[in-house]
Order: structure tokens, then C-alpha cells, then sequence
């Protein structure tokens, strides 16, 4: 699936719907507190218009850089939760590539967003209502988390069954980093929520012919 794509679900009706919007977008320096205040303004502008898809920056000879994509983004809306996700993905040009995801939510509801390998099944264990992850998933690649931070609080806000009343609603705001180095050949952002309404899961991985000469062909 090449990131390029959008992705939107809908279940239980018009009251849930996600959007996954995964495109290119040439590679440029940032310093870390560049991304982090990127990340910031996406969070809070919230805006889900189109963007234009560019093909990345691909150097020829020996160095390439695999990972030339970087904006994510993940909107999530039920009637007990309102959920974005924001990222980048940065390749430094020596092996190594750091991921930064910022999450903002006001409601009930969980949610996990993890690198996994394309061989990462898509599915939900019935008995704990949460993502199933395969041991070996984390032999696939080398990726260790660099930074992380939550902040929890609660205010007052509209109801999302209905905006003429007001609710109590729980808000989180979560920031974390990966480091992540060879061995690895294509690393994929997989992303579980459930709530009591509502659940999900998506994997969605970069095209990786885009990036190398040799086509890969992912097994799952």
C-alpha cells in the first residue's frame, strides 16, 4: 500500500469515521525543536485539507535515502472521542532515521501507534480488545524510543452527541521519538484504537519501490 494513498473508514455510521492521510513531501533539515513545533502547529490547526503529493528526493550512486517520506497524519472521530495524529519521519542519511508522533485527544478511548514490520498482521485479539504483536516483530528492525511525554488534564468542552450541551471530557496530549537503524527494509506505522463504540486497526507502510532499484514484495 503506497503512502500516498488515502485511506477513510466509516462504521456504525456517520457518527464514526477515521481519515489516514500518508503522503510525500521532499526531504528538508529540520533541527528536533523544528519538528517538534511542525508537529505542534499540525496538532492544533487540525486542518484536513489536501495537500499536494510529491515524489520524493531519490539520490543515485551509492547513497540513497530510504526514507524520503515524512507527514502522517490520522484523524479519528466517534462519538465518545476525537483523536489526531501527527508525524514525521526524518532519515538522517547514515543508516539511522528518527520517527516523531504527537497525539491529541479529548474523550474515552485507546490508542497505540507503533513501527512494525509489513509482515505484521492486522488484527485485534478478541480477549483483551487490544492489537495483536507478534514477538518476533521486534527482531525485524533495530528502533528504540528517544523521547517521550504525556500530559493528562479535563475541561469542559462540547459533546461531541451533541453540540448544544456541554461535557466533562477527558483531554491527553502525548509526545514520543524513535530511533531506528539497519537492519531493515521497509518499517510500517501501524495504529490500534477501541473505545466502547467503536474500534480499529491499520497498517500502512511507505512504497518502497520508490526508494530502491530492487522491487519489494511484502509477504503480509
Amino acid at each position: 500500500m503506497s503512502i500516498s494513498r488515502l485511506l477513510t473508514q466509516t462504521l456504525h455510521g456517520k457518527e464514526n469515521s477515521t481519515a489516514l492521510d500518508l503522503h510525500y513531501d521532499t526531504p528538508e533539515p529540520y533541527s528536533e525543536q523544528d519538528l517538534w513545533d511542525w508537529l505542534r502547529n499540525s496538532t492544533d490547526l487540525q486542518d484536513s485539507r489536501p495537500r499536494a503529493k510529491r515524489r520524493p528526493m531519490v539520490k543515485t550512486g551509492k547513497f540513497k535515502k530510504m526514507f524520503g517520506w515524512g507527514d502522517f497524519h490520522s484523524n479519528i472521530k466517534t462519538v465518545k472521542l476525537n483523536l489526531l495524529i501527527t508525524g514525521k519521519i526524518v532519515d538522517h542519511g547514515n543508516g539511522t532515521f528518527s520517527v516523531y508522533f504527537r497525539h491529541n485527544s479529548t474523550g474515552q478511548g485507546n490508542v497505540s501507534v507503533s513501527l512494525v514490520p509489513p509482515t505484521k498482521i492486522v488484527e485485534f485479539d478478541v480477549t483483551s480488545q487490544q492489537s495483536v504483536i507478534d514477538a518476533k516483530d521486534s527482531k525485524s528492525f533495530n528502533c528504540r524510543i528517544e523521547y517521550e511525554k504525556v500530559e493528562k488534564g479535563a475541561k469542559n468542552t462540547l459533546c461531541n452527541f451533541d453540540p448544544s450541551k456541554t461535557c466533562y471530557q477527558e483531554q491527553t496530549q502525548s509526545h514520543v521519538s524513535w530511533l531506528c537503524s539497519k537492519p531493515f527494509k521497509v518499517i510500517c506505522i501501524f495504529i490500534s484504537f477501541y473505545s466502547t463504540d467503536y474500534k480499529l486497526v491499520q497498517k500502512v507502510c511507505p512504497d518502497y519501490n520508490y526508494h530502491s532499484d530492487t522491487p519489494y514484495f511484502p509477504s503480509g
